[in-house]
């Protein structure tokens, strides 16, 4: 049953900002692609697409998922840090073929150090 007097933490609402702005960027990043000249790996780009948009679906379910003070926060905010480090990977990889991959990877890995964070924290208050 939900606490309708629990008002979320500072920390956890900077980690659902966190997980927004990751959203924002993958989505941009991996639509800013579709279509690009591929001048590099082809493969390599319909990866970074992919995960991007599977980082940006983690990034919102966390989110929302912090957003109603889920008891399943830990578990979703862990499988979105290791989401958002794999995203960062790739596009670094990527970055010297597309300019958003650069700054799509920093957000990444800010919302992964945030929501390891967050994950800790609320196996610690379960």
């Amino acid at each position: 049953m939900h606490d309708k007097n629990h008002t979320l933490s500072q920390e956890t609402k900077d980690c659902i900002a966190e997980c927004f702005r990751c959203v924002q960027i993958c989505e941009e990043c991996s639509d800013d692609m579709i279509g690009m000249d591929d001048s590099g790996d082809s493969q390599m780009m319909a990866d970074c697409i992919r995960l991007c948009r599977e980082c940006a679906d983690i990034c919102a379910l966390a989110g929302q998922w912090m957003s109603r003070s889920s008891s399943l926060t830990n578990k979703v905010c862990g499988l979105c840090a290791d989401v958002c480090d794999q995203c960062a990977d790739l596009c670094e990889k990527h970055a010297s073929h597309h300019a958003l991959c650069g700054p799509c990877a920093e957000e990444c890995r800010r919302c992964a150090k945030s929501c390891r964070q967050m994950s800790r924290t609320s196996t610690k208050a379960a």
